[in-house]
């Protein structure tokens, strides 16, 4: 069964009135992904997903959730920003653009290894939410395995959607697996 993660936005409408953005996305059947890391910081919030057994410092794989709220960048010029950070860390690569509109944009990029950072190959993928901008990153450290699970982790990357509703109780489909962006 496949199983639905939710990321909840609170957002605030000029009017005063509260609305939630949910992105929810499904891994692929037959594995285990356990939430490793989750931070909320001003209009900011992370939560960084990695296969059941590793640490969010110690993984093979990850899927990050990144929520900015209220920036109302496109997604192309936010992910020039995000771009210009991934590579302080690690200029090894360079993105490619599977993807470019308005409201949605995706990468790519594989590096080698740099400093103390190991290599990796990456799928980046910036979307506009009602109130602010949420990034998906998943990264696997095994390059073979990325690039014969390709297809499969870019069409996770690419359905992952956002949910807009008034209630909380309108999105929350597992409470086990909330956590407010």
């Amino acid at each position: 069964m496949k199983r639905v993660l939710l990321f909840s936005l609170l957002l605030l409408t000029t009017l005063g009135a509260c609305a939630y953005e949910t992105i929810i996305f499904h891994f692929p059947d037959g594995e285990l992904w356990e939430a490793a890391y989750y931070k909320k910081r001003g209009n900011q919030a992370i939560l960084q997903y990695v296969p059941g057994g590793e640490t969010s410092n110690n993984w093979t794989r990850s899927v990050v959730v990144h929520s900015y709220n209220e920036n109302d960048s496109p997604a192309p010029f936010f992910a020039q920003y995000e771009i210009r950070k991934m590579k302080k860390i690690n200029p090894k690569g360079q993105y490619s653009i599977i993807k470019s509109r308005e409201n949605d944009a995706i990468y790519k990029r594989c590096t080698e290894d740099y400093n103390d950072v190991p290599a990796h190959c990456e799928f980046l993928r910036i979307t506009r939410a009602h109130g602010g901008v949420v990034t998906i990153q998943y990264m696997n450290r095994n390059k073979d395995d990325f690039d014969n699970n390709y297809t499969l982790w870019l069409q996770v990357i690419r359905d992952a959607r956002l949910m807009n509703s008034y209630y909380r109780t309108e999105r929350t489909f597992d409470k086990s697996m909330y956590y407010e962006l």
